[in-house]
């Protein structure tokens, strides 16, 4: 078959793709569906098909990257869900396509490979000015969680988009020869991390720093400059101590001046003659106030339904029942739960509890160290009443537990394309899990979701796939793929990477384009 065009027009229309592409996978996943068609249009219409195919095939790594599609046509063989199962396979779709052309198309030249990095940087920048212009209220848009202010793609993808442009950038950054240039990449590396921070990503922040201290572990052993080898060294032990104490003072700050109550000669009844019930058993705290003593709930729905158009029985802005919400609120503050407490909010305080705020302490949109105080406070309620409802993290744990169940008794081959969620549904339910409906979700974990899907087999296949690639191209020490593959390596063990659009071309794209897409001297 002859190219549709010259050959010239048809390298144009490639890069072309690619732009879009790299646009697209922070800002648009319009974008990304439209490059991807450009792209797999053009290699088609370029013709020389049998010379590529065969190209494809001798290439082993890009071959064995793409084999984890095949993987999951396999599983067609003995699923069940069928209309689970052809969804998985339009998404994963990428995962062939992107390494099939990017390996058997001509490499890109340095210096347009470099100014598609810089471009992709260019596009990430652009995502974490309009998310700060959202979180300003410079554009107008109601948010309820920090992470809402992520409108392009879901949060925690845009947020390792972000850990990968900042390394990108680092590179520029260690190659510039021009100050100018230098001050203006540490300026852009600054400001990416700045939006990790201002996004609450837990995930980005410890993604970004496990990175880090991998790349300084390496330098500390294999640097031959004594001085430059203990001076990472340090910097090492210091960026650990600033974490371990920073964590360190949230959690004393939620343990110093603990209550500690009388039951005996505490006040049976509030001000307009309602008794008060209290909790001997239960000690979770908030700001070091029990939670569970001076409850009135009668007086708790008949203030609060005065006050709010949420009504009491119902759920915050988070999902979270706002009876719950409140009460943690009004403990924070010292307050007992009874109408008074309610009556004393500001119109603010009201507001923030129907966004979900549980304390006091971090009503502002945007406020890392209370998305760190609430992840501890999340894990001492998992700890103390094995509740994880509506809370990321223990939630998790929940997740992981059903999905080893589920790998357990399907060891080897595992349930199949389609039936993923079939499996971790009815787990929930042999388990007894205290998640209610709307949190049964998969394992968020790649690793343990291939492991549910094809078992063993398939988890060693998966694992393959990742490792092959880079050994055979000895691309271990190549900076730019080894913070790629570090980023998307990490992020597997708290997300199902792999299970969405934007994921699925971040990984598929990123991989491909490090590995295949340059020109090596």
């Amino acid at each position: 078959m002859k190219s549709l065009f010259p050959e010239k027009y048809h390298t144009y229309i490639y890069y072309f793709s690619i732009v879009i592409l790299v646009i697209g996978m922070p800002l648009s996943k319009f974008l990304m569906s439209i490059s991807e068609l450009i792209m797999f249009g053009n290699w088609l219409a370029e013709g020389n098909l049998k010379n590529k195919i065969n190209n494809f095939w001798k290439n082993k790594p890009a071959l064995i990257l793409s084999s984890l599609y095949l993987l999951h046509i396999i599983g067609l063989v003995y699923t069940s869900n069928f209309t689970d199962a052809s969804y998985d396979i339009r998404t994963k779709l990428p995962l062939f396509v992107l390494p099939l052309i990017i390996s058997t198309s001509q490499p890109i030249p340095e210096k347009i490979f470099k100014s598609i990095l810089k471009l992709f940087v260019a596009a990430v920048l652009f995502g974490t000015v309009v998310s700060t212009l959202i979180l300003t209220d410079i554009i107008h848009r109601p948010i309820v969680d920090v992470r809402g202010i992520s409108i392009f793609i879901s949060h925690i993808r845009f947020a390792l988009l972000i850990c990968v442009a900042v390394f990108i950038s680092s590179y520029y950054l260690f190659f510039s020869e021009k100050k100018g240039e230098k001050i203006i990449w540490i300026a852009i590396i600054l400001w990416l991390i700045t939006s990790l921070v201002l996004m609450e990503s837990l995930t980005g922040i410890m993604v970004l720093s496990v990175t880090v201290i991998v790349l300084m572990l390496y330098k500390t052993f294999t640097a031959k400059s004594k001085v430059l080898k203990y001076g990472i060294l340090f910097l090492f032990l210091g960026i650990v101590f600033f974490a371990y104490t920073s964590v360190s003072k949230i959690i004393n700050e939620r343990t110093k001046n603990m209550e500690v109550v009388d039951y005996l000669k505490m006040q049976k009844y509030t001000a307009h003659g309602n008794p008060y019930e209290y909790s001997t058993t239960t000690k979770l705290t908030e700001n070091g106030h029990l939670i569970w003593i001076y409850f009135c709930e009668s007086e708790l729905i008949e203030s609060w339904d005065k006050r709010s158009e949420i009504k009491y029985n119902k759920k915050d802005k988070k999902g979270n029942p706002l009876s719950y919400t409140l009460v943690r609120f009004l403990t924070s503050k010292g307050l007992r739960k009874d109408g008074d407490a309610v009556a004393s909010l500001s119109d603010d305080e009201i507001r923030a509890i129907e966004r979900g705020v549980p304390n006091v302490n971090y009503q502002s949109i945007s406020n890392l160290k209370g998305r760190i105080y609430e992840t501890l406070w999340e894990l001492d309620l998992y700890k103390t009443t094995g509740d994880a409802n509506g809370h990321s993290l223990t939630q998790r744990f929940e997740y992981w537990k059903v999905a080893i169940s589920i790998i357990k008794n399907n060891l080897v081959f595992g349930v199949g394309t389609g039936d993923v969620q079939k499996s971790f549904d009815e787990e929930f339910v042999k388990m007894n899990s205290k998640l209610a409906p709307e949190w049964r979700l998969h394992s968020h974990n790649q690793y343990l979701s291939i492991a549910v899907a094809f078992g063993l087999i398939g988890l060693i296949w998966f694992l393959l796939t990742l490792f092959y690639p880079m050994i055979k191209l000895k691309m271990t020490f190549d900076y730019l793929y080894i913070t790629f593959f570090i980023i998307a390596t990490l992020s597997f063990f708290t997300e199902d990477t792999l299970e969405t659009q934007a994921g699925v071309t971040f990984y598929g794209f990123l991989n491909s384009f490090f590995l295949f897409a340059r020109k090596r001297n």
